[in-house]
């Protein structure tokens, strides 16, 4: 089995600790590096090229969100999750334009670390409840403002509204999966069908025209 290879970019040994903790017996998870700073995180990416790159946002030297612009210029294969003390609505909006897979916050639960980085490896993006909300109130205030959606126009089939309806209540493409009783191949086939009648980019676009258009609700 192949093992995710992990680097781990926080300012603070005790933090770097936990995460060693959390993630030590974890069979498919392997941490090659550490970085104690946004800089020294780029130069350990460009190293190991890791497969997921876990990384606080306010770091000296160099911060995780412009460590996260150039990591994504030079390895834009290597998936980035950024953790924050602070869920910021300018963090985040900042985060997602550079191409972020993940977000959490640094209080986050050791199942629900595991499983965002499972999901990220596999070519999705996880966001924790609080971000999501603070990614709602963004889209909100930008639609207040006349800012328009990014999305076409495209009819959804029954199953596709389902998928949908799913998506946006946090489950992955396994879960989907169990829950509609179909393949994970299936699910991705169909999320990428909606993206494509629906001119959007990525899951947080689809999130935020399931809201407009009534599939969940903030």
């Amino acid at each position: 089995m192949k093992k995710i290879q992990l680097v781990i970019a926080d300012d603070h040994g005790l933090i770097r600790d936990g995460i060693h903790a959390m993630l030590r017996y974890e069979d498919n998870i392997n941490i090659v590096a550490e970085a104690v700073n946004g800089l020294e995180a780029i130069i350990r990416v460009e190293h190991h090229l890791p497969d997921v790159v876990l990384m606080d946002i306010m770091m000296p030297e160099m911060t995780g969100i412009e460590a996260l612009k150039k990591i994504k210029e030079t390895a834009p294969e290597t998936k980035i999750i950024l953790m924050s003390m602070e869920i910021s609505e300018e963090f985040i909006s900042e985060a997602l334009e550079y191409g972020v897979s993940g977000y959490l916050p640094k209080d986050v639960r050791k199942d629900v670390l595991i499983k965002a980085i499972n999901r990220v490896y596999e070519g999705e993006e996880y966001f924790d409840s609080k971000v999501s909300e603070a990614i709602f109130k963004n889209y909100y205030k930008k639609k207040t403002n006349n800012s328009s959606v990014v999305a076409g126009s495209g009819k959804l089939g029954k199953r596709e509204e389902e998928v949908l309806t799913l998506v946006c209540q946090g489950m992955g493409n396994i879960e989907i999966s169990e829950k509609l009783f179909i393949s994970p191949r299936t699910v991705d086939s169909h999320k990428s069908h909606i993206m494509e009648k629906l001119g959007l980019k990525n899951t947080v676009e689809l999130i935020k025209f399931a809201i407009k258009n009534g599939f969940t609700e903030l």
